[in-house]
């Protein structure tokens, strides 16, 4: 898409109306917010409407918290990351995954969430971990299980980009999407259709990231995983920002 495309949408109270609702009920008006991890930076022409509108910069910083380590957010963003992965696929292949067999490989609230988004969708789930505690809740679920290394047969792999050190998305057999807080950039790799890239090994479906990025129109599902971010760090607690998001 064109660099030139607008990241910053029209009228930030309305788009990030969780966000919004809980600095009004600040006592203080933060002029920093800081967070680290492996979520990507906001895009600068996003930050700089949130300084303009809001008065507030909104910054990457490795000395700040991750708030993908916070419970409450967490589980909001494995839920509505799973769905924009699944959507993306949908639209990005001609993959049915309604009886197919999808590998989600690594561990975290992603995992999960996938897996449970999956098997909805009548999706045989293979779960790859190396984790006891993660092997444990899958199984008791009564999902297959096996190990990050196996070389496991489905018809679509998804890696979580927690649990699977060592394993890269162009590493993998058949095909694969990298569906991390920062999917591999693989604008390098030949390109037979629209986000599908070749590898070596087998073929790289591009997933989009879970926020606003660089140069490209936010989504619906990005702005949504943007809010979230914003009321978790206006939040004074976990405890607040989940009362804020559930519906």
């Amino acid at each position: 898409m064109s660099s030139s495309s607008s990241t910053a949408p029209a009228g930030l109270d309305d788009v990030f109306p969780t966000a919004r609702r809980v600095l009004d009920a600040r006592a203080d008006r933060p002029v920093v917010l800081a967070y680290a991890g492996a979520l990507p930076p906001l895009p600068a022409e996003l930050r700089a409407a949130l300084r303009a509108t809001w008065g507030v910069d909104v910054v990457h910083d490795p000395a700040a918290s991750d708030p993908l380590e916070s419970r409450a957010f967490g589980i909001l963003y494995a839920h509505v990351r799973a769905e924009q992965v699944v959507l993306a696929l949908s639209a990005r292949t001609n993959l049915t995954l309604a009886g197919g067999t999808v590998r989600v490989v690594g561990d975290g609230p992603v995992a999960a969430a996938l897996t449970t988004l999956l098997r909805r969708l009548g999706a045989a789930v293979v779960r790859a971990t190396d984790d006891p505690v993660e092997r444990l809740a899958a199984r008791l679920d009564g999902i297959r299980v096996e190990a990050v290394a196996a070389s496991g047969a489905g018809s679509l792999t998804l890696l979580t980009g927690v649990g699977h050190d060592g394993v890269t998305a162009t590493a993998v057999g058949g095909l694969v999407a990298d569906v991390s807080p920062r999917p591999v950039d693989a604008t390098d790799l030949p390109s037979p259709r629209p986000h599908v890239r070749t590898s070596a090994n087998g073929s790289l479906v591009e997933m989009p990231g879970p926020l606003p990025s660089e140069g490209e129109p936010a989504t619906a599902i990005q702005l949504r995983i943007a809010d979230a971010l914003l009321a978790t760090l206006l939040a004074d607690t976990d405890d607040a920002f989940a009362t804020a998001v559930t519906p």
